[in-house]
């Protein structure tokens, strides 16, 4: 019971700016004792409150980890090359169809020119999939804003901050 004790007292102990008190509202605070059982809690994160209980040999450390939220799980072997492959990919490809787009401005360039054709003939194949499919708008070829935002919704849905990759491997989700 001790045990439990220790990791509440370090989670309310821990400074947390949502959740910071509020001085002079009228309101109670309740305060954690600075010690408990000869152990400083005060200031320590969940981590080491995990710590303190798993060294002690107080509880039954298997219950503890199975019911915990703190520790994060073990990532798959692919979930991280998969990543590191797929970042750059549709980095390069949202780069390449945004500067499609504006090649597209200025329709006197010779696209077999060297800076031109780094971009020209990478993107060339994907924007052949779709002139069939997606009409102009307005006289203009919009293939290249279709890529860029289908790139874009990609990388966001699968490398964001809250991408299904990035959960797997912070979480194991």
């Amino acid at each position: 019971m001790s045990s439990l004790l220790v990791i509440l007292a370090a989670f309310v102990a821990t400074p947390c700016m949502g959740f910071a008190p509020m001085h002079n509202a009228g309101r109670m605070i309740a305060t954690v004792p600075p010690t408990l059982n000869n152990q400083v809690v005060l200031g320590a994160s969940p981590l080491d409150a995990m710590d303190f209980v798993t060294n002690s040999g107080a509880v039954d450390v298997d219950a503890l980890v199975a019911s915990s939220s703190v520790l994060l799980s073990e990532t798959e072997a692919w979930v991280q090359p998969l990543s590191m492959v797929l970042g750059p990919f549709l980095n390069f490809f949202s780069f390449a169809m945004l500067c499609r787009i504006v090649l597209s401005w200025y329709p006197t360039a010779n696209v077999n020119e060297v800076p031109f054709n780094l971009i020209v003939w990478p993107t060339e194949p994907l924007l052949r999939i779709l002139k069939g499919s997606v009409p102009p708008a307005f006289g203009v070829d919009i293939t290249p804003v279709v890529w860029l935002g289908l790139f874009s919704f990609m990388s966001e849905i699968l490398l964001g901050q809250q991408g299904l990759l990035t959960m797997k491997m912070k979480y194991g989700i």
